[in-house]
């Protein structure tokens, strides 16, 4: 708790709020209510959610609420999503005390960011809360107004070229959501849903037009009403759908709802405009269809079985807004899963390439055919490499090529408009970093020129930084202290004419993490950024690792997955996060391993709800919810951790060897559960793994 004193000697008290505290919670959803119009409205769950995960501050004077501040967590940054203050408080420092909190107890995070809208007139007011105007984008509606982007820097090193990630969470709208949004009459319920139309989610959630819904939109009786929402639903993105593949997913659709689900469809005629809604989500790639109609959310299972699409009410998109974002840029369990696979480009077949051409940007097709050629013709100077289904269906195709210092990768491109096209993409730059390691390649450069959005996007989050047209990415394979790391990358950037924060040690836990993605595999010997040690059984290894090679068929061969969740029992073990993760592979009846096999990055913790645990992360693991409940024996609630960038070890470091090294430390050791190591062991461990490189 901290306690200041505001500007007018009132003694202001700041702290968390208590979920328990209903009496709190309930005065700070009526303040919040009161200037809706400004804040954009937020359902009273996300308070609950924010005081259950500690990231709700209250200002209180005595037994008066006079300011509230909620925020989020998302990656390395702190995203302001309400900071409101009572009128009769204003220009007291309150603003500024619950600002100050914020940095106070998240200073290792790199900032605070926020999106205002300019018409608002509170330029002055941020400049003195210490932020500074990075960016200006249009807001929501039909008459957009520019929405300012502000940054309060917590002066971390950040390598990041972008505030936020710049991918979008997509969802289509049914009939009824876009109705609480634009029908001229008030409906029952429609308040729920104006949480999708807060200013602060622009740029973050992308609201998109099925023609399912323009259809309904036709049928509405009132000729003013119609004719104005087919007006506003143009200013929203239609995204292309396969009405074919649509068709055929509606039969499927009906036969898993009455198998699954003991649901026959249809009954009424919006049952059947509900399955096309799903049907053609599924056919456009749309990951999410948002209603607040119970009974087209009963089909969600069966709508995320034939279709992976997931049915959700509106404040389930703002509620788990950071989760469902993660869930579409990286889907490991459809990937793993599936027989995707890399292959070389065979000679005289570049004419099937030709569906990756940048018509919309400009791209020429002779000139497209003329550089495909030119790759083609120099196979010792490039490898072509594709990315093709089980049918041989083209998903992505690169090229990469160069001297020792620098792979360059003059074509990248995946398939748009494809469900998987973030995950292939994210997949395709790990792919490429890893090549840049077994190479000694320390510069990544994409010099395509009609890079796709999807590409530079996750580019753009993995820490590539803009030389002209190209993006580089620096690939430092060292284990080494701060000073070392912030020489070498000071001598590389120099070479681009690149400025590149300095480094400063002890690096906080978010800067380190943040450095170690941008520049990964490197790791930082002398940063804040612990690691844990964390057993997991062979089956289990197999199931997120592929470890060991040759124990079941696998079909799939892109690699290892940029993300995943690993579940054990709720009770901590003093896991927290930024961290390190050094997997240790243990025994079970079927196998022995007994070692230490990869290293990962630490990206979260969270404890509830079995069911509901798997349900917010299944897109991140391969466990189906049988199997957390058998590893969770009978608990109510279990751990999920999830973790990222995984690297196998070519050589495993067994545990007669690991206890030598922790002796050698003069370190106590525990490969039973989840268990903190130091910095010197970690060292030694790493190095020990990948020293057969």
């Amino acid at each position: 708790m901290q306690i200041s004193e505001a500007t007018n000697g009132a003694a202001i008290r700041i702290s968390p709020v208590s979920p328990q505290n209903t009496e709190l919670l309930a005065s700070i959803v009526a303040l919040g209510d009161r200037f809706r119009s400004k804040l954009g409205f937020l359902p009273p769950a996300v308070y609950q959610q924010a005081a259950e995960e500690n990231r709700l501050l209250a200002a209180v004077d005595g037994p008066d609420l006079v300011g509230y501040a909620l925020y989020g967590l998302p990656g390395q940054r702190i995203r302001l999503t309400h900071l409101c203050v009572d009128p009769s408080r204003r220009r007291g420092g309150v603003a500024r005390l619950l600002v100050d909190e914020i940095t106070r107890r998240h200073q290792d995070r790199l900032g605070i960011i926020l999106r205002c809208r300019k018409d608002y007139g509170y330029e002055q007011m941020w400049l003195k809360l210490g932020f500074e105007p990075r960016d200006e984008v249009d807001g929501r509606g039909k008459n957009p107004k520019p929405l300012v982007v502000w940054w309060r820097n917590h002066g971390h090193a950040d390598l990041f070229t972008d505030l936020e990630p710049t991918a979008l969470l997509t969802v289509a709208m049914d009939c009824n959501v876009f109705a609480d949004l634009h029908a001229a009459n008030n409906w029952n319920g429609a308040a729920e849903t104006q949480a999708l139309g807060a200013e602060w989610l622009t740029g973050l959630v992308e609201l998109v037009v099925l023609p399912e819904l323009v259809a309904e939109i036709g049928k509405i009786p009132d000729q003013p009403d119609r004719r104005s929402q087919l007006r506003i639903s143009t200013t929203y993105k239609r995204p292309r759908s396969d009405r074919q593949l649509a068709d055929q997913f509606v039969p499927q659709l009906i036969t898993a709802a009455r198998d699954q689900l003991g649901i026959t469809l249809p009954v009424k005629p919006n049952d059947l405009s509900d399955l096309r809604y799903v049907a053609e989500a599924g056919a456009a790639g749309v990951p999410y269809v948002v209603t607040r109609d119970d009974n087209f959310l009963r089909l969600s299972e069966a709508a995320q079985q034939v279709c992976n699409v997931r049915i959700l009410r509106p404040s389930d998109v703002v509620l788990h807004l950071d989760e469902l974002r993660r869930a579409q840029l990286y889907q490991p369990g459809r990937l793993l899963g599936t027989s995707y696979t890399t292959r070389a480009v065979a000679a005289g077949r570049e004419q099937e390439q030709l569906i990756f051409l940048d018509k919309p940007g400009g791209e020429r097709l002779n000139a497209f055919r003329s550089r495909l050629r030119e790759l083609a013709a120099q196979p010792a100077r490039w490898e072509r490499q594709q990315i093709v289904d089980d049918q041989g269906k083209l998903f992505a195709t690169y090229c990469h090529g160069g001297g020792q210092e620098q792979l360059q990768v003059p074509l990248l491109r995946v398939v748009d408009g494809h469900a998987l096209s973030e995950t292939i993409a994210r997949q395709i730059l790990f792919l490429l970093r890893q090549h840049c390691r077994i190479v000694g390649a320390e510069v990544l450069r994409l010099t395509d020129p009609y890079l796709p959005s999807t590409v530079r996007a996750a580019a753009q989050e993995d820490g590539f930084q803009p030389i002209g047209d190209d993006l580089i990415a620096f690939v430092l394979d060292k284990v080494a202290d701060t000073k070392t790391v912030d020489e070498h990358a000071a001598t590389l950037a120099s070479q681009f004419g690149l400025e590149l924060p300095r480094l400063q040690a002890p690096l906080p836990a978010a800067a380190a993490s943040a450095v170690e993605r941008a520049w990964w595999p490197l790791k930082i010997t002398d940063a804040e950024l612990p690691t844990f040690l964390v057993p997991i059984k062979p089956k289990y290894a197999y199931d997120l690792f592929g470890v060991p090679e040759g124990l079941l068929a696998r079909s799939d061969q892109l690699g290892l997955s940029r993300e995943h969740v690993y579940y054990r029992a709720a009770r901590s073990s003093g896991e927290r996060v930024p961290a390190r993760i050094l997997w240790y592979a243990s025994a079970d009846p079927t196998l022995t391993l007994s070692s230490v096999i990869a290293c990962s990055r630490f990206d979260a913790t969270v404890v509830d709800g079995i069911a509901e645990l798997h349900q917010r992360y299944q897109h991140l693991g391969v466990w189906n919810l049988a199997d957390i409940l058998k590893h969770c024996e009978g608990r109510d609630e279990a751990r999920a951790i999830r973790f990222s960038d995984t690297e196998i070890f070519p050589k495993f470091v067994p545990l007669k060897r690991l206890k030598q090294l922790a002796s050698h430390q003069s370190h106590t050791l525990n490969v039973q559960s989840v268990f903190k190591i130091s910095s010197a062991l970690f060292q030694a461990i790493y190095e020990e793994g990948r020293s057969a490189r």
